[in-house]
Formats: structure tokens, sequence, C-alpha cells
């Protein structure tokens, strides 16, 4: 009996699995599919994933449109480059900001530790959304950060509170007892982050990279507020939309918008791909003993 119980607990799950993924991966399919065909075809609609006549054209004309802005042409290329810097700056200051203040939430003693530390992560619970665009961009606006380079501070640090309870998880997997015997040897308190937790944080510091990269590539709303005013400086994704007017109103271009989707998310897809072990091993360590 219960053997035949486990068998339909295991069927049920793989059911609803398999059902999951093929939610998931239709809408993708369907991006790549789009991205081959004309836009004429794709106007047409219809259920058919396979292009009735391939087409790479779209990817061509994606990649090399763009416009004249301030005396030289911006092109896709240019948003791409864009979206690294905003997104390797996120990445590197938001490793840097987690890792620094979940050690010293964990590992430090200071007044007002645990109550700053409860704030912190009940910030978790609260969605301010776009709500707090209009204060944070005047904010910017008066210190002269408006602009890509201000979008990616305003990202360090409106970073996501689980970022620092997935850190915070992991450090009480690595044994305080490793702090005691590095201050025996004259290391200091940030001598201890350095030399010893950030080496061992690997794993979890990994993971919060490839979230923050995949946050900050894919943000539309936030870049796009901190660009109006110097359109050059625009990250892909907020490019990407633009593709669809390429032809002018009254012709808007699907085939152009499918065709740089694909491009923007191809180089998550690799990301992840590279770094799933990682991801993988920092939530499990950061879950099993958080």
């Amino acid at each position: 009996m219960k053997t035949e119980q486990r068998w339909w607990s295991s069927t049920l799950t793989y059911i609803l699995l398999i059902l999951l993924v093929v939610i998931t991966l239709i809408p993708i399919l369907y991006t790549i599919s789009a991205s081959f065909k004309t836009n004429a075809e794709i106007m047409q609609g219809g259920p058919n994933l396979i292009p009735k006549k391939f087409t790479f054209d779209n990817f061509v004309t994606a990649w090399t449109s763009g416009s004249k802005i301030g005396g030289r042409r911006v092109t896709f290329a240019n948003y791409t480059l864009n979206s690294i810097i905003l997104s390797v700056l996120t990445t590197v200051g938001t490793v840097f900001f987690t890792s620094m203040s979940s050690y010293c939430f964990q590992r430090g003693n200071f007044p007002g530790r645990s109550i700053i530390m409860k704030i912190f992560l009940g910030t978790m619970f609260v969605a301010a959304g776009s709500v707090t665009i209009f204060p944070i961009v005047q904010l910017a606006a008066k210190m002269k950060l408006n602009n890509l380079y201000g979008a990616a501070i305003v990202q360090i640090f409106t970073t996501s509170a689980s970022n620092l309870f997935l850190s915070m998880g992991y450090l009480r997997t690595i044994s305080p007892q490793i702090d005691e015997a590095a201050k025996i040897d004259g290391c200091s308190f940030f001598g201890i982050y350095r030399r010893i937790i950030l080496p061992l944080s690997t794993p979890i510091l990994a993971t919060i990279a490839l979230m923050s990269f995949s946050s900050s590539w894919n943000a539309y709303l936030l870049p796009m507020v901190f660009t109006l005013g110097n359109t050059k400086q625009q990250p892909l994704v907020v490019a990407i939309v633009a593709l669809k007017n390429f032809g002018g109103e009254g012709a808007s271009q699907y085939n152009l918008l499918m065709a740089g989707t694909v491009l923007a998310i191809a180089p998550m897809i690799i990301i992840y791909l590279a770094m799933n072990r990682y991801f993988v091993a920092g939530i499990t360590s950061g879950a099993i003993k958080g």
C-alpha cells in the first residue's frame, strides 16, 4: 500500500513539474521562433513554432539599428555595453555590500545591531515598487547622479534584503572558532573578513552575484527613468522596446523586437549555465543551516 502511495505521489510530482516546465518554456520557445520569422508572418498569427521561412536578417538589423544621438550613432552594440557596465557595477557593489554587512551583523557586536538588522530584513516584506522612484530620482538629480552610474549606485544600496538573509544563513555554517583562531594569530575583525570569510563564502557570493546580475540586466523602470535625459546611456532592455517602432508609426516591427529580446536573454542563459553549480551550492548551504 505504501509503495503504491509513493508511486502515485512521485507520478503526480513529475506531472506537475513537467507542466511547470512546459508553461515556462512555451513563451521562450515562441520568442526564439518569432525572432527567425518575417514581420508579416508574425502579424498573421498562428500557433506554429517553426517559421515558414527562416531569416537571420532580424538579428543583423536589430544589432546594427540605432539613432543619431549627441552627434554620433548609437547602436544595439552600444546599448549592450551600457547593460554590461550597469550589471557589472551593480553586481560587484552588491556582492561587496552584502558580504560586508552580513559579516558585521553575524559576527559583529555593536550597540543596536539586533534592531538595525531586523529593520533591514523587514524590508523583505515591503514592496514599495514604483512608489519610491520619484524621491529617489529627485535625490539623485540633486547629487548629479541621474545617469547610468547613478542607477547602478541606487541598485546597490537598495539591494534586496533576501541577499543579506542568504548570506547570513551561510555564515552560520562557518564555525566561529575559525575567527577565534585568527584573532589569536593577531588578525583584526576586518582582516578575518578579508582573509577567511570571503574565500569561504564563494558559493553564496556567486549565488548573490548571479541573482544581482540577472536583476540588474533585466531591470527596466529604474534605468529608464535615470537615463531619460541621456538616451545614449540607455541599457539594452530599455532600448529593446524602441525596436518595435523602428519601422515607423503604424508599422510595428515585432520581428526586430523578438530578435532583440533573444540577444538580451542569451547572455543570462550562458552565465546561468556556467555558474549553475555555485548557485545550487549557495542556495542549499544557506538554507540548510540558515
